[in-house]
C-alpha cells in the first residue's frame, strides 16, 4: 500500500508536535518534585537519666522512620544499634557517640550526603541543673543533600541549649546567633532547610530565634505558613498543644528558604500526635515528631558539585554571587598549598576565600572564554596534620589554563556539564584552603 504526500507530512507534523511536548513534559518532570522530612528528638540518653523509656520504644521507632526522605533525629545515643536496626535509608550521618563524647544528632537520607560537619554550640549552660547541657558536646549538624544532580540543599539539624532560666537562656540565643553566622558563610544563595529541637517557643519571653536567625537568613517556619496562616503568636501567649492540637507551639520547628538555584516550599507541617506509639498508645518518646513535605523547582540557571580535600576550616560559598555576567578574571595564590582562591566579578569586584599567604596568580579571560574543569589534590599539612587542598588547576574553553601548589597522587577533577562554565568555588578555608568545589553557571 502507498502513502500519498498529504498523508506524510500530516505524519511529520504529528510527529513533530507529539514528541517536543512529552520531552517538555518530562523535563518539566525532572525539574519539579516533592519529599518529605521528619524531625523527632527520640530520647535516647541513657535510660537512668532520660524522660522517656529508650530501652523498650527505640526498637519501635526505627521502621517507622522509613516513611520519610530526609529524617533529623536529636537525643541518639545510648540506642543507636536500635535505632538504625530495621533502617532503610541509605545515607546517614556518623553516630558521634554515647553521653559524654556524642551530640545525639543524627540525619537518616534518601538522597546522598555531602560535606557533613558537626558543630559545637560556643556557649552552653547547666552541668547537673538547667538542661545539664554541658554534659554533652551539644550543637548542630551540617549536610549538603544532593536531590538531583548538581543540586543542593543544606541541611541543619540542631539540638539547642535547654531550660528556661537566664543563663540557659542567653546560651540559646547565642546558639540562634552562631547558627546565623554560619548558614550566612556556608549556605549563602543556596537554600536552607534547618529541623530539630530548637528549645525555643514563640511565645517566651527571652527567646528571639525570629530576629537572631530566620529574619536575618530569609528562613519561614514550616508550622506558622501552614498551621497558623503566617501569623507568628504574641509572646505570653498560651498555646499548650493538649488544648490547641496542631495549632499548640511546639519547641522541635521546622525552618526553610529557597535557594538561587532550588526554589523550596515547606507545603505541609504536621505534629504526629499517633503515628509514634505503641500498640498501647504510649508516646515513644517525650517528643512529638514532626513532618513537612517539601516541594522544589529546579532553576536551571546555576548548578554546584561536590567538594574534595580535608576536614578544617570555615565553609564558603560564591553561589549568591554567580549568575549575572561571567567573571571578569579567576585568581589563586599558592605556594606549599592553596592559600586563596577568588574571582573577580563585574557586579561584586573580587570576593575570596582562603588566606593571606602564597605567591598570587590571576587570569583575565577572553572575549568568549571561560572556565571548563578544574583539578585538586590535597595532602597532609604534616606527618599528623589534617588534609588540605595542595593544588588547584583551571582549564578554560581555549585551552588556556592557570595552576599552582604541588600534587601528589590524590586528586580529583570537577568538569562543568555542557552548557556550564565554572563561575564560583564553595568548600572550606582558613588560611588555606581546606576543601574546594565549584559553582557551574549557564553559558
Amino acid at each position: 500500500m502507498g502513502f500519498s504526500l498529504k498523508s506524510i507530512l500530516i505524519l511529520i507534523l504529528t510527529v513533530s508536535t507529539v514528541i517536543p511536548k512529552n520531552l517538555a513534559q518530562r523535563r518539566l518532570e525532572d525539574m519539579e518534585g516533592s519529599f518529605n522530612i521528619l524531625s523527632y528528638n527520640v530520647g535516647g540518653l541513657p535510660e537512668i537519666i532520660s524522660s522517656s523509656k529508650p530501652s523498650k520504644y527505640t526498637k519501635l521507632i526505627s521502621p517507622k522512620l522509613n516513611d520519610y526522605d530526609i529524617v533529623n533525629v536529636q537525643e541518639d545515643f545510648g540506642y543507636n544499634d536500635d535505632l538504625t536496626s530495621q533502617l532503610k535509608l541509605p545515607y546517614r550521618t556518623s553516630f558521634t557517640g554515647n553521653v559524654p563524647l556524642g551530640n545525639g544528632l543524627m540525619t537518616f537520607s534518601n538522597f546522598p550526603l555531602y560535606m557533613t560537619s558537626n558543630e559545637k554550640w560556643k556557649d552552653t549552660h547547666g552541668i547537673i541543673e538547667d538542661g545539664a547541657d554541658q554534659m554533652i558536646p551539644k550543637g548542630f549538624c551540617y549536610s549538603s543533600v544532593e536531590i538531583k544532580p548538581g543540586y543542593f540543599i543544606d541541611i541543619y539539624n540542631i539540638h539547642t541549649d535547654a531550660d528556661t532560666d537566664e543563663e540557659s537562656m542567653a546560651a540559646r540565643r547565642s546558639n540562634m546567633a552562631q547558627l546565623s553566622e554560619y548558614i550566612n558563610n556556608v549556605s549563602a544563595g543556596k537554600a536552607v532547610i534547618v529541623f530539630g529541637d530548637t528549645n525555643s517557643r514563640y511565645t517566651r519571653e527571652g527567646d528571639d530565634f525570629y530576629e537572631l536567625l530566620l529574619k536575618p537568613r530569609g528562613l519561614k517556619d514550616a508550622w506558622i505558613e501552614n498551621v497558623m496562616d503566617g501569623i507568628i503568636p504574641q509572646k505570653g501567649e498560651s498555646m499548650m498543644v493538649s488544648d490547641l492540637g496542631q495549632k499548640g507551639e511546639v519547641v522541635d520547628k521546622i525552618f526553610f528558604r529557597s535557594g538561587k538555584n532550588i526554589q523550596i516550599n515547606a507545603s505541609t507541617f504536621k505534629i504526629l500526635f499517633t503515628e509514634f506509639t505503641d500498640d498501647e498508645g504510649n508516646q515513644l518518646s517525650d517528643h512529638y515528631p514532626i513532618t513537612s513535605r517539601i516541594d522544589y523547582k529546579l532553576l536551571d540557571n546555576i548548578r554546584t558539585s561536590d567538594t574534595f580535600g580535608g576536614g578544617g576550616g570555615t565553609g564558603f560559598s560564591f553561589v549568591d554571587k554567580v549568575g549575572g555576567k561571567y567573571p571578569k578574571s579567576v585568581t589563586i595564590s599558592t605556594g606549599e598549598r592553596v592559600d586563596r582562591v577568588g574571582f573577580t566579578y563585574f557586579e561584586y569586584g573580587l570576593v575570596t576565600a582562603g588566606g593571606n599567604g602564597g605567591n598570587e596568580q590571576t587570569y583575565v579571560f577572553g572575549n568568549g572564554e571561560y572556565i571548563t574543569s578544574m583539578t585538586v589534590c590535597k595532602d597532609q599539612k604534616s606527618a599528623l596534620g589534617t588534609y588540605r587542598v595542595s593544588y588547584v588547576s583551571l582549564t578554560t574553553n581555549l585551552g588556556e589554563s592557570i595552576s599552582g601548589g604541588k600534587c601528589k597522587k590524590d586528586s580529583v577533577t570537577f568538569t562543568s556539564p555542557d552548557g556550564y562554565a565554572i563561575a564560583g568555588f564553595i568548600g572550606y578555608a582558613a588560611e588555606e584552603i581546606d576543601r574546594l568545589g565549584c559553582v557551574y553557571q549557564k553559558i
